[in-house]
């Protein structure tokens, strides 16, 4: 049987993203294959969360083109991509969200539907039971009723991959997950990413400035560093080259098989 054809998820060539004459990003050319799970890591201030809102839609490009699955998103407006959007998982640092509002845990992993129905229209019963769902698998149900707030960094953090996760996204972009949390619970979010990747047929972005947060599943890395690519390839060669160890000092491999 010959193998299925790996069609392209995002497309960037000839990309700048300049602000006040400062280089944010500059990328010749980049693929990320459609059923890839590749990681962007590099220092604070190289670039990735530019990156990741490019890929994204979210930011336009002083030059260059972007496709997603195919289809041209830059320099269109961006109520014209909302629809490739919705295949599209964000998961953010942390969560965005007005600490004021008592939303429950339910209410605010339930908001993830809304990117798939639009967001004048009204959540059913099928949309609760995905949202209960998923609230099951990462093993928050029990606390469905309590506020988000109440929640410690780390049940926040699962609670907002299965906010993205309800969406039924096939890429799913990951902005520094593990910033804030400690060793035990990045441990769980690399099982709970390990997990996902195998699991559902997901394309996946991880950005991070930790190598400790790298999923075993994640085999190609980029290294960015001042808005442009220094190298790219296998987690083994990325980790273990000259310019990942100048960046990261001794401590570039993690330990684990790549």
């Amino acid at each position: 049987m010959s193998e299925p054809m790996i069609t392209p998820c995002t497309n960037l060539t000839d990309i700048l993203i300049r602000r006040h004459r400062h280089v944010l990003l500059e990328i010749e050319r980049l693929t990320l294959p459609a059923g890839s799970f590749t990681g962007l890591i590099g220092p604070n201030g190289a670039g990735k969360t530019t990156f990741l809102k490019l890929c994204c839609g979210l930011i336009q490009p002083n030059r260059g083109t972007v496709y997603f699955e195919n289809q041209r998103i830059s320099s269109r407006p961006f109520w014209r991509i909302a629809h490739y959007r919705r295949s599209i998982g964000y998961i953010p640092q942390q969560a965005e969200y007005n600490a004021h509002l008592p939303f429950t845990l339910r209410e605010v992993v339930a908001m993830g539907r809304r990117g798939r129905k639009g967001l004048t229209a009204s959540l059913d019963r099928s949309d609760y039971e995905i949202t209960d769902s998923w609230l099951a698998d990462m093993g928050l149900y029990d606390r469905r009723n309590q506020t988000f707030r109440s929640l410690s960094g780390g049940q926040q953090q699962k609670a907002l991959i299965a906010r993205a996760m309800v969406g039924q996204p096939r890429f799913l972009l990951l902005d520094e997950p593990g910033s804030n949390l400690d060793p035990t619970w990045k441990k769980q979010l690399r099982e709970i990413l390990d997990r996902l990747y195998a699991a559902y047929p997901l394309t996946i972005l991880l950005i991070s400035h930790e190598l400790d947060l790298i999923p075993d599943s994640c085999r190609r890395l980029i290294l960015l560093d001042q808005g442009r690519i220094l190298t790219e390839g296998s987690r083994r060669q990325v980790l273990r080259s000259d310019l990942a160890r100048r960046l990261y000092g001794d401590r570039p491999d993690t330990g684990r098989e790549a």
